[in-house]
C-alpha cells in the first residue's frame, strides 16, 4: 500500500521550496545527508521519481509538482489545525454560556465573566437569567454551559459544586431607623413592615426560619418572587427586604443599606453541570472565581 508521512511531506516540501538538499537541510535545521535519505527513501517509497538532479539544483518532476499541490492544501489545513490548537489552549471554546438565578445575575455572574473576559480577550459570552423551575431543563438539555444558583439542586444527571457561602442581610432604605445598626436580630423587625416571599420559594422558607427565632409571623402586605423584585420595593418605601447577600452586593441598590443578620450564613453559590459533561476550561474558572467570593461578615 502506497503512502508518506507527515515527516515525509515536511522533508519533501522543504526540498520543493529551497530547490537544493543543503537549502531544505538549513530550513529544516537538519543535515544534509539526512535530507538526502529521507528523499530517497520517499521516492522509494511512492514508486515514483521526484527530482531530476541537474547541476546541484533539483528539478521537480511533474509527478512532483501535483503532489506539491495537494502538499501545500494540506500544509494550509494544518496551519488552521494549529490556531484551532491555540484557541483551544487559552480557552477560547466559542461561546460560553452560563444560567444565573437573579440574585447571582445582577452582580456576580456580570462580575465573574467580566474577570474571565480578562483573562481570554477573546471569549464571547451569553449569561441566561432563570427561575428556579427552569435550572434544571437549562442543565441537562444542555442549553447552557452550566448554571449558578444560591440554592441546591438534587437530580441524578445534574452535578453540582458549592462554593461561597452567603449571609441573609437586611435591606433598609436610607435613613431609616435600623440603618446605622452593625447586625439585626428578629426582634428588631418586629414592629416592621416586611416584604415577603412565597413560603416553598428558597427565600420564603429561610426569611421564615430566621423571623420564627424572634416570634415573627409570615403575613406580609408586599410580597415578590425575585429577592431583587422585594429589594426594588423596599427601595420605594414599601418595606424592609430579607435577602440574600449576593442580590444586594456591587451597590446595585444605591438607596438601601445592607445590614449583616446576626445569623448563620444560610446561602452558597452553587455551580451546576450536566454530570456526563465535563467542565471546560471557562467553567472551570468560573468556579476558582466564584469560590473566592467575599461574604459579608456579621
Amino acid at each position: 500500500m502506497i503512502g508518506i508521512s507527515l515527516k515525509q511531506i515536511e522533508y519533501f516540501r522543504a526540498v520543493m521550496e529551497a530547490g537544493t538538499v543543503s537549502g531544505a537541510a538549513e530550513l529544516l535545521n537538519v543535515s544534509q545527508p539526512n535530507v538526502s535519505r529521507m528523499l530517497k527513501y520517499t521516492e522509494g517509497r511512492l514508486g515514483m521519481r521526484l527530482f531530476e538532479r541537474n547541476k546541484g539544483r533539483l528539478q521537480p518532476t511533474a509527478e512532483a509538482r501535483a503532489l506539491y499541490r495537494e502538499v501545500q492544501s494540506l500544509h494550509a489545513h494544518l496551519e488552521s489545525l494549529q490556531d484551532a490548537v491555540r484557541h483551544i489552549a487559552r480557552g477560547e471554546l466559542g461561546r460560553f454560556t452560563v444560567g444565573a438565578s437573579p440574585s447571582l445575575g445582577r452582580h456576580v455572574l456580570p462580575t465573574a465573566l467580566s474577570s474571565l473576559r480578562r483573562e481570554f480577550s477573546q471569549l464571547a459570552v451569553k449569561l441566561d437569567i432563570l427561575s428556579v423551575s427552569q435550572v434544571i431543563e437549562y442543565v441537562t438539555l444542555n442549553q447552557g454551559d452550566c448554571a449558578c444558583t444560591i440554592f441546591p439542586i438534587s437530580h441524578p444527571q445534574i452535578e453540582t459544586q458549592a462554593y461561597a457561602p452567603g449571609a441573609l442581610v437586611c435591606a433598609v432604605p436610607r435613613g431609616h431607623r435600623l440603618s446605622d445598626r452593625k447586625f439585626i436580630t428578629p426582634r428588631d423587625l418586629a414592629a416592621e413592615s416586611l416584604i415577603g416571599f412565597e413560603p416553598n420559594t428558597p427565600h420564603g422558607q429561610v426569611m421564615h426560619d430566621f423571623l420564627r427565632q424572634g416570634g415573627r409571623g409570615a403575613a406580609y402586605l408586599c410580597t415578590a418572587r425575585f429577592a431583587e423584585t422585594a429589594c426594588a420595593l423596599a427601595e420605594q418605601g414599601n418595606g424592609i427586604a430579607l435577602v440574600d447577600e449576593f442580590t444586594v452586593s456591587g451597590n446595585v441598590f444605591p438607596n438601601l443599606v445592607a445590614l449583616p443578620t446576626k445569623w448563620r450564613k444560610p446561602f452558597r453559590i452553587y455551580l451546576h453541570r450536566a454530570a456526563d459533561r465535563p467542565l471546560s476550561r471557562i467553567g472551570a474558572r468560573l468556579g476558582e472565581l466564584l469560590a473566592a467570593w467575599v461574604s459579608v461578615e456579621p
